[in-house]
């Protein structure tokens, strides 16, 4: 009777001490994972940080005007505004051509010509 008792005991102990070990093992894992997501939480703060520093600017007369100059060819009063076409290069031969009718593009695009 004595043997089975020990027997008891000791199969007690070794799920007690198995279990133990998996929960173990699970806080270890646990703690990487809090680790990672400090780190997650970080680098989403500096992207954050940026964003707004970005918003700030892009909302800024500073950034306002120079889209309106650079985008839309407009100038202050007073101010004469000048476009310079650019020349376009063609693909097939490299050589800069001027512009020309959308048809006459897609013509070419097509290989139609």
């Amino acid at each position: 009777m004595k043997r089975w008792s020990d027997w008891i005991i000791i199969g007690l102990g070794s799920l007690l001490a198995v279990r133990t070990g998996v929960n173990v093992w699970r806080l270890y894992k646990a703690g990487d994972r809090v680790g990672e997501a400090r780190k997650e939480l970080a680098e989403t703060q500096a992207e954050q940080e940026q964003l707004k520093s970005r918003l700030e600017y892009v909302q800024s007369e500073e950034f306002i005007e120079r889209e309106a100059r650079e985008k839309l060819g407009l100038g202050k009063p007073g101010e004469e505004v000048v476009i310079v076409p650019t020349p376009i290069r063609n693909q097939e031969s490299g050589i800069k051509i001027q512009d020309e009718p959308n048809w006459r593009k897609w013509w070419r695009l097509y290989g139609l010509h």
